[in-house]
């Protein structure tokens, strides 16, 4: 998606650390927000899932690598998925997001659907051998009450 600056709205944020930032009004004004992420590692944030995906809808992406991990989970303050589904049919796994090669690439022919975008991200996580201890964002995410990373709240359709 290519917006003009005007597509974008800056808006207080109930963060730890932002306190506003500014947004595709697209996705404040959504009455339902879909998170289709694509599954890879990403050598600052440990992965890329539903949380940080959320990344994709603000101005100014190069400013919040600074705190990256509770930026990340203060942006899913504001834009909340109603749905996330996980693309991890394969996944990069290493050399992310840019220079992944071939042999980086592992198949799981999975996908992960939930509504709940700290679930999805931590089931996720251990496709990459990882827990969502782990990865800061989705940790961060569960304590501030964004979601629940253990339970009940999650689908997971093998291919």
């Amino acid at each position: 998606l290519f917006a003009s600056p005007r597509h974008y709205e800056r808006i207080p944020v109930p963060g730890r650390d932002l306190k506003e930032w500014t947004f595709l009004r697209q996705a404040l004004e959504a009455d339902v927000f879909i998170n289709i992420p694509i599954a890879k590692h990403h050598s600052e944030a440990g992965l890329t899932l539903g949380m940080k995906n959320v990344m994709g809808v603000i101005q100014d992406r190069p400013f919040i690598h600074w705190n990256l991990h509770q930026r990340i989970a203060d942006l899913n303050t504001v834009v909340r998925s109603h749905l996330v589904v996980v693309d991890a049919t394969r996944i990069l796994v290493a050399h992310g997001p840019q220079g992944g090669r071939l042999e980086d690439v592992r198949i799981t022919d999975t996908v992960i659907a939930s509504a709940d975008v700290v679930a999805a991200d931590a089931l996720a996580a251990t496709l990459f051998g990882r827990s969502w201890r782990d990865i800061g964002y989705i940790r961060i995410g569960a304590e501030m009450g964004l979601g629940v990373p253990e339970g009940r709240r999650l689908a997971e359709v093998v291919l």
